[in-house]
């Protein structure tokens, strides 16, 4: 067990390592080939290694000199995504678990077992739905809402950072396909697991219904659930950097997001960082090890949650 566990630590360390080199020599491609038509001829003629090496002495010393321009120092405005993006993130995920579970359970038809019709066409409709698309629809339902009602004024803020109303528009937009999601798999486990011979014999002693789903089924199928569960946080971490974007909303996937935008057509709310090799190495370095953590804790609950996957 120890073992196995080193190499997953191994392998996890070598990933995020990948992960911040091959950020940074992408950015610095982009920047510095001399075939880049966004550069042409101001082209960086500096190696790559050697910059890569500059860039993780900066990082081990804490350099004031990675910044990112006119938005403060180059960690204080990594942190402050960070803060933002993980809060974000956090709320949309226990929203997207509790209402997928509820949506789960209410979509199992128990005699005979299987999924509701209804449970199906709403899951391939929301899984259906990018999550820009909710978005924009959201905000021209508010905007008709503003036009066409009576009392004319905005209920909600459409853009702009906030633990309060503007966490609605964004949350939202991030919560219809990880619910759908969840709420698919959960449904279609339950419907498996009350088929079991165990089940039957359950119901034929008596044993009520709400304590069958709970007490049994639902406890057996916990360690595939689990792993459904992560998968909608990787889910959620892609859809984010669309959203933080069309909500502005300064976390880690609008920083992500504004190092695709060249610097000519920066404004004062995006500061120009496009193809930043720091910024871009680091934030896919966050987003790695968001994935990762996520995998080892989802395995770790798994094992916790079926004794048959733990190991001798």
């Amino acid at each position: 067990m120890g073992r196995r566990a080193a190499i997953r630590l191994l392998f996890a360390a070598a990933l995020l390592v990948a992960a911040n080199f091959g950020g940074y020599a992408f950015a610095y491609f982009a920047r510095t080939r001399g075939a880049s038509p966004l550069f042409g001829g101001a082209a960086d003629t500096t190696a790559l290694a050697p910059a890569y090496f500059t860039y993780l002495q900066d990082l081990w010393s804490r350099s004031p000199a990675l910044a990112v321009t006119g938005r403060g120092s180059f960690f204080t405005v990594l942190a402050d995504a960070a803060v933002a993006s993980l809060g974000l993130l956090a709320i949309a995920l226990v929203l997207s678990v509790l209402l997928g579970l509820t949506l789960g359970l209410l979509g199992v038809r128990r005699n005979p077992p299987g999924v509701r019709g209804w449970i199906t066409a709403g899951a391939i409709v929301g899984l259906s739905a990018p999550s820009f698309f909710i978005g924009r629809l959201a905000v021209v339902a508010l905007l008709f809402l503003v036009i066409y009602t009576p009392w004319g004024n905005q209920p909600l803020p459409l853009q702009g950072f906030g633990w309060d109303l503007h966490l609605v528009l964004p949350v939202t937009a991030l919560v219809i396909r990880p619910t759908a999601q969840i709420a698919q798999v959960t449904a279609g486990l339950l419907a498996g697991e009350l088929s079991r011979q165990y089940i039957v014999a359950a119901r034929g002693k008596g044993v009520p219904e709400r304590r069958i789903v709970a007490h049994h089924a639902l406890r057996n199928v916990w360690a595939p659930l689990t792993h459904a569960i992560a998968g909608t946080v990787r889910l959620l971490v892609s859809d984010a950097i669309v959203v933080e974007w069309l909500f502005a909303w300064p976390g880690l996937g609008f920083l992500m997001a504004a190092t695709l935008v060249p610097a000519e057509f920066a404004s004062a709310s995006v500061a120009s960082s496009f193809m930043d090799p720091p910024l871009v190495a680091s934030l896919l370095t966050v987003f790695a090890a968001i994935f990762v953590l996520t995998d080892m804790l989802a395995g770790a609950l798994a094992r916790l949650a079926d004794p048959r996957q733990r190991e001798a």
